[in-house]
């Protein structure tokens, strides 16, 4: 990309190591407001932006550095490859090193065009890139299994499923994927465009007694729709039928024959008993956004996966003890929840929970849980998530948690669970801490006042982080008397200008003692 003409002066500024990333889409970015784009993102169903650079010249927020650092944080969570950079110098004096910082640290590429030049226009990147994108999507290479295999190993970990592969493959095609069991029942089914209304149910089922016998190779009556098929075959020996439909074209055998290759490596990878209905298998399609197939499970399972409001996120060490700790977790919650959905996933219990018992208040639920269970030694973490609305919420928390997971203890010295408002308070800190100097700088500024007595420091960061505001449970990490803690406590908020003891005051110094243990640890 960067060959091309119209790029002829620009800069690679950051993410250097990432210039073997594919392009294979791109997009214009000038609402720079992270929260109303990701709410706009959250209104369609979520994607994961892994082939995607962007254009932007970041002029409305070109006179705030946090701004413009929340804006490349929010690609990056995205997972768009990077950054096309234009006007700077004219709209953006100079790209602030916070924000070249935090790029480099994610691999995230920043290219800045020729900067003072008024003269650029977005079209000419823009046609250019998508021509080439066009003319490379028109061909399928030798190489385009691993090449395809590849991208996906650029995701994150939890993103890597059947769907997401069906999805990637999708838009490379621009046609409709469905993979279904011998019975053609739908295990996954992804459209193009997104929002088709084409009943593929139906073309299935007129299509499949004629050529699913291998005889014939991919036409069908409907001429304003070719259907292709391949047979993909689990670890188990089980066949899936996977389906191609191409509207108002139609698609070589060699292309078939080529995405029935990438989907059974994925299948092979992601997929082990592909059609197996079990509420692991439920859990694992909730987690992987494998919205077709959760459906399916759910009905078939009878599990109104609409009551769920509820989930634990249960982490151990010992897999000798996960079933035992399952056990417990049932016997105790049976109690409480008449929905009640407990599968483990690589090290970490899954606890999806609803129709609750209205007198028991559901935060003490869990309290007790941790008060009384006898397998406390063997639980590492506990996240506490209520007010899940939907599936979405489950699937972003449970991402979320394993995003920061590493640095909860680095934070939390003295604790074990943890509210889902701590674990994206958690997560804000991480971000600011790796901001670069000037934001850390400023955080510090907070709590500059005591970092100069290391007694103070211990207090402070003991009494909000370990203890949670409780000078009871301080004065035990602490060991020293009540009394003690609560005169450090009323020195520290004096020379801090917050009552420490307030949770409206509080939230920055709280903050900025995250940024402090992670940047100390």
């Amino acid at each position: 990309m960067l060959q091309l003409p119209s790029f002829r002066g620009a800069k690679v500024l950051a993410g250097k190591s990432s210039l073997h990333r594919i392009v294979s889409s791109l997009s214009v970015l000038e609402v720079s407001n992270a929260d109303f784009s990701s709410k706009i993102v959250q209104t369609v169903q979520e994607e994961w932006y892994a082939e995607e650079i962007v254009i932007s010249s970041l002029y409305t927020i070109k006179d705030s550095v946090e701004k413009q650092c929340e804006t490349i944080q929010y690609l990056i969570d995205l997972g768009e490859v990077g950054l096309i950079l234009y006007y700077v110098g004219i709209i953006v004096p100079k790209i602030p090193e916070e924000v070249l910082q935090l790029a480099e640290s994610h691999n995230f590429i920043i290219i800045c065009m020729p900067e003072n030049d008024i003269s650029l226009r977005y079209n000419e990147v823009i046609y250019e890139v998508m021509e080439a994108i066009v003319l490379d999507n028109q061909t399928i290479n030798d190489n385009f299994v691993n090449e395809t295999l590849e991208k996906v190993s650029f995701l994150p970990e939890h993103s890597r499923s059947v769907e997401i592969m069906l999805k990637l493959l999708s838009d490379r095609l621009k046609a409709n994927l469905v993979l279904t069991n011998t019975q053609l029942d739908i295990a996954n089914q992804v459209m193009w465009p997104r929002n088709s209304t084409l009943d593929v149910v139906s073309l299935i089922r007129g299509y499949a007694p004629h050529y699913i016998d291998g005889r014939a190779r991919g036409e069908n009556n409907d001429s304003a729709c070719f259907i292709g098929h391949q047979i993909i075959r689990q670890k188990n020996g089980e066949a899936l039928y996977l389906f191609v439909i191409k509207e108002n074209a139609k698609l070589p055998v060699k292309t078939i024959d080529k995405i029935g290759e990438v989907v059974q490596v994925a299948v092979n990878l992601w997929g082990d008993k592909h059609n197996e209905v079990s509420e692991y298998a439920l859990v694992k399609a909730i987690l992987n956004d494998e919205s077709e197939k959760m459906r399916r499970l759910a009905h078939l399972l009878h599990i109104d996966v609409a009551a769920v409001q509820m989930m634990w996120l249960v982490y151990f060490e010992d897999l000798s003890e996960e079933k035992d700790i399952r056990e417990d977790l049932a016997e105790h919650l049976s109690k409480y929840y008449q929905t009640a959905v407990i599968q483990t996933i690589d090290y970490c219990i899954v606890v999806l929970l609803g129709n609750g018992s209205y007198k028991s208040n559901e935060i003490e639920i869990a309290e007790e849980y941790m008060e009384t269970t006898s397998y406390l030694s063997s639980i590492s973490e506990m996240v506490y998530a209520p007010r899940m609305r939907n599936t979405t919420d489950v699937r972003r928390m449970y991402q979320l948690v394993n995003q920061v997971r590493k640095q909860i203890h680095l934070i939390y010295h003295e604790r074990k669970w943890f509210t889902a408002a701590e674990i994206r308070s958690m997560k804000r800190a991480v971000d600011l801490s790796v901001q670069g100097e000037e934001v850390v700088e400023e955080w510090m500024s907070v709590i500059a006042p005591v970092l100069e007595d290391p007694e103070s420091v211990r207090t402070l960061m003991t009494f909000l982080l370990d203890a949670k505001g409780s000078f009871d449970a301080c004065s035990q990490l602490l060991f020293v008397h009540k009394n003690t803690v609560k005169y450090r406590v009323k020195k520290i908020s004096e020379l801090l200008g917050y009552d420490i003891t307030k949770n409206s005051e509080f939230y920055d110094v709280y903050l900025a003692c995250m940024i402090y243990r992670l940047i100390n640890s």
